[in-house]
């Protein structure tokens, strides 16, 4: 569930905006007939990229050490293995 630059006020769906929503954002921020890109963008994409290469890397080390880690336990345990989905 992505959730733009907004506030709910249902349970359900009052959450912090977290990296998706705050990409989408930003391009829809700068999406029109004429694009307008400022400075501003530049920045917040910068940033925004910044960001993607830490989620990026923390999703890589689950990939390729912390699930393998977990499947061997699961298997030593008699119990199976998580796919991975790669």
């Amino acid at each position: 569930m992505i959730q733009r630059k907004s506030q709910a006020y249902d349970d359900v769906e009052n959450f912090p905006n977290k990296f998706t929503a705050e990409y989408l954002f930003l391009i829809n921020q700068t999406n029109s007939v004429i694009p307008m890109v400022t400075q501003g963008s530049k920045d917040r994409r910068t940033v925004l990229d910044t960001q993607w290469e830490g989620l990026r890397a923390r999703a890589q080390n689950f990939l390729t050490v912390a699930l393998p880690n977990y499947n061997k336990t699961l298997w030593d345990a008699g119990i199976g293995a998580i796919q991975s989905g790669k």
